[in-house]
């Protein structure tokens, strides 16, 4: 049996590019898609649907990795999170069984949670493909199909990003009935969970967080995704930043302009080797809706 991590690592490991298919999917219904591809949109909003009858025990999905690589775990997100209520009416798996491609296969258990869950493999395994079949499952409190909305699976080499120790951030938005806004969100490769800044009587100006890296690293680049990246018309509801002030370990300050745009951006600065940097927001974008500043990824780059 894998060992079971319920918080969500700030891993060493790369997550890998994969092609997703399925035993059976759901049929898109009202426009909406429960198709295999959804495990690796990097949305946690989105799902793969069991189409079968009953709970879809020994349905299956499978990554196709486009080559060989060393795999060294899994994080799964379990069940349907297009909300924290919506979780709770569908199936959750709580057994999976990996099979790799040269069939062998190992096993792991799943908690019943409204968490990421990571599973790190004894030893990385060479493979082209992992597929992950429902063994068993949580059962629902209204549907009986079973649902995944993620999958990374990772592998043994290093990201390019500056791998983060910790975070730290001037305020959170409170956790609600769609998850939680802490600052671990910025890496978690999930454009729809997002940090949000939590002060009720401000706007996100002068609200920051805190990078901590894993010791002294090289950088010269922000790779950022502005506001809550889901889709464009939910970017223009909440409040989004236009210009950071970053300072460094050292107490050296850089001033970005960032662009209003949920699309991924790359700010550049003159390269430094740091152990920490505060990301301030010095001015915001108004949204329509919410006057809370949201920030979906955010990564520091050699």
């Amino acid at each position: 049996m894998l060992a079971l991590l319920l918080a969500l690592p700030l891993s060493q490991a790369a997550v890998l590019k994969a092609s997703w298919s399925a035993s059976s999917s759901a049929p898109t219904a009202d426009g909406v898609s429960y198709a295999a591809s959804n495990l690796g949109d990097g949305k946690a909003s989105s799902a793969w649907f069991e189409g079968v009858d009953g709970s879809g025990l020994n349905e299956w999905v499978l990554g196709d990795l486009g080559g060989e690589k060393a795999v060294t775990g899994f994080t799964v997100w379990a069940g349907w999170w297009y909300t924290a209520a919506q979780w709770t009416h569908y199936n959750r798996p709580k057994v999976l069984l990996a099979e790799f491609s040269d069939g062998t296969t190992q096993e792991f258990t799943l908690q019943d949670v409204y968490t990421p869950q990571v599973f790190e493999l004894p030893a990385a395994r060479k493979t082209t493909s992992v597929k992950f079949k429902v063994k068993s499952d949580f059962n629902s409190d209204a549907y009986p199909d079973t649902a995944i909305s993620e999958i990374q699976i990772r592998d043994n080499s290093r990201p390019e990003f500056a791998a983060v120790r910790s975070f730290a951030a001037s305020t959170v938005f409170p956790a609600d009935v769609d998850g939680s806004y802490e600052p671990k969100n910025l890496q978690d490769g999930i454009v729809d969970t997002v940090w949000c800044e939590g002060n009720k009587t401000g706007d996100g100006v002068a609200e920051w967080v805190d990078f901590n890296f894993a010791g002294p690293q090289s950088i010269s680049r922000l790779q950022l995704r502005n506001g809550n990246a889901y889709s464009f018309g939910i970017y223009m509801k909440s409040n989004r930043g236009t210009q950071v002030t970053l300072t460094f370990g050292d107490g050296s300050k850089e001033t970005l302009a960032v662009k209003d745009s949920p699309a991924e951006q790359v700010l550049t600065f003159a390269a430094r080797t740091t152990d920490k940097v505060r990301v301030t927001f010095d001015t915001v974008k108004k949204g329509s809706e919410y006057n809370d500043m949201c920030v979906a990824e955010a990564y520091f780059l050699p």
